[in-house]
């Protein structure tokens, strides 16, 4: 053996052991919060990074603070949205995507408004201004919602009944939430993922551009531990099967975050007799009111008011 072929394999040995050594603390120690605790999004964020609305009285509605502690002592901050007209119809609960905040929903609570329906909308837990370390994406979310319908029952006598507006993350919570809480007389869910695992396997892969699905499972072991929960326990798609509310799944065709196909599996596994697949041509996740436009609008309002 000469002495460039031993410098050569010491150089690869080094090579290797480095990239091993690397691999195995992001398992541990990055890869596994990744998922869980996202950028806190703010009011701020949302009228400077994405020229939005930041609070309700920039759009002139009623509202009020609604704050409320689940049962896991974390607070979460809250706004109760009046009707612009009497009676008001029910109460919509708004759930926001991940990484983002209660704000980002006010211009759907502002038409939901003007079309005579009561809106809460609050910062999911480990989101936006409210308490908590991780976001579970729905295995505690589901439940948090849960505390806010009893709290508005007690809080805003007559506000039900109540139905579930969310979009992404907040998509993939209203399923499971429909499945668990029979006080939600409808949902609409925009751009869900069908099974946690999947998604976060396609998170990974965005993140690298690589498929290492074994890494992320691997990390995945570590976030069950920091976050209390299961992964494969947050599945909308089997959720589905337990929804039997009136419920719509609107889903971009041209989402590149959360495939289209996720959104069509929950939907054909959905109980309901009453149910509508909404897909939008040229929609991504980011877009689809503006895509969808007014018929978005009003396709949203009508099938509200199965409420």
């Amino acid at each position: 053996m000469n002495k460039k072929f031993k410098i050569l394999l010491s150089t690869v040995l080094i090579f290797i052991a480095l990239a091993y050594l690397s691999v195995s603390f992001a398992i541990r120690n990055v890869l596994p919060y990744s998922p869980i605790r996202p950028y806190r999004c703010t009011q701020s964020d949302i009228q400077t990074l994405y020229s939005g609305i930041a609070n309700p009285d920039a759009v002139g509605l009623s509202w009020q603070d609604f704050d409320v502690m689940v049962k896991d002592t974390i607070m979460l901050k809250g706004w109760y949205i009046s009707a612009s007209r009497t009676p008001a119809q029910g109460t919509i609960i708004m759930l926001h995507g991940i990484a983002s905040c209660k704000a980002s929903m006010l211009p759907m609570a502002n038409l939901f408004s003007d079309n005579g329906f009561n809106c809460i909308l609050y910062d999911s837990r480990a989101n936006g201004e409210s308490g908590g370390l991780n976001c579970t994406f729905g295995y505690y979310e589901k439940k948090d919602l849960s505390v806010f319908i009893d709290s508005a029952i007690v809080r805003f006598p007559g506000s039900g009944p109540y139905a579930v507006f969310g979009s992404s993350l907040g998509a993939a919570v209203s399923i499971q939430a429909l499945a668990e809480d029979r006080r939600l007389a409808c949902g609409i869910a925009e751009s869900p993922f069908a099974h946690l695992r999947d998604i976060i396997y396609d998170y990974f892969a965005r993140m690298t551009y690589f498929h290492f699905d074994f890494i992320a499972d691997e990390a995945l072991k570590y976030t069950e531990h920091i976050a209390c929960f299961k992964i494969d326990s947050v599945q909308p798609a089997l959720s589905a099967f337990r929804v039997t509310q009136p419920t719509m799944i609107i889903h971009g065709l041209d989402d590149k975050h959360i495939s289209a196909q996720y959104g069509k599996q929950v939907f054909d596994n959905l109980a309901a007799l009453e149910k509508e697949w909404y897909p939008i041509p040229g929609g991504t996740h980011y877009n689809l009111s503006q895509v969808g436009g007014g018929a978005y609008h009003n396709r949203i309002i009508v099938f509200s008011k199965s409420i």
